[in-house]
C-alpha cells in the first residue's frame, strides 16, 4: 500500500497541515531521524487543499442524505481517499493507492495518538492555526512509515 498524502482541516475548513510521501524519493532518507515526508508549506498547495475539501464536503453531504452511516472513503480508480472527522472538529483526509484497505482505524489512531498528544495538549499551539510542531511532524511520519505494507 502506498500512502500518498495527508491533509488536516480545522473547523473553519482551512488546511492546517499537509504532508506528502514519495516512496522513491524517500528511499535514501528512511534511516534519518528527521521527517522524510515532503512538507512543502504547512498547508501545501492551497488550490489542491480546496479541491480535496470540496470533494470531501460534497461526498459527506451526499452520504448523509442517502444513509445514516456517513462517509468514510471514496475510491475513484487511481487513488483512495479516507476520511475521519473528530467530534472536536478537525477532519483528517488520507490519500492512498486504490488497493489500500479501510484506513478508518488508522486515521482514528493518528487523531488520538498523534494529533491530540502533540497539538491539542500542547499549550504553545494555538487552536485552528497551521501546525508547525516538529515533534508532531516527526511522530506522524514515523507512524505512517510503520503502517503495514508502506511503500
Amino acid at each position: 500500500m502506498t500512502v500518498h498524502s495527508i491533509h488536516i482541516f480545522n473547523k473553519k475548513c482551512e488546511c492546517i497541515y499537509f504532508a506528502e510521501w514519495n516512496a522513491k524519493a524517500d528511499a535514501s532518507k528512511k534511516d534519518k531521524l528527521e521527517p522524510a515526508a515532503e512538507e512543502k508549506d504547512v498547508d501545501g498547495d492551497p488550490e489542491t487543499a480546496k479541491l480535496v475539501y470540496g470533494v470531501v464536503f460534497s461526498l459527506r453531504n451526499m452520504a448523509n442524505k442517502l444513509s445514516n452511516q456517513g462517509f468514510r472513503s471514496y475510491k475513484p480508480g487511481t487513488y483512495k481517499l479516507h476520511y475521519f472527522e473528530s467530534p472536536a472538529g478537525p477532519k483528517l483526509v488520507l490519500i492512498t493507492d486504490p488497493n489500500a484497505p479501510n484506513m478508518a482505524d488508522t486515521l482514528q489512531s493518528i487523531y488520538a495518538n498523534v494529533y491530540v498528544e502533540h497539538v491539542v495538549k500542547n499549550a504553545l499551539v494555538k487552536p485552528n492555526t497551521p501546525i508547525r510542531n516538529q515533534l508532531f511532524r516527526t511522530t506522524l511520519d514515523k507512524y505512517v512509515r510503520s503502517l503495514p505494507n508502506f511503500e
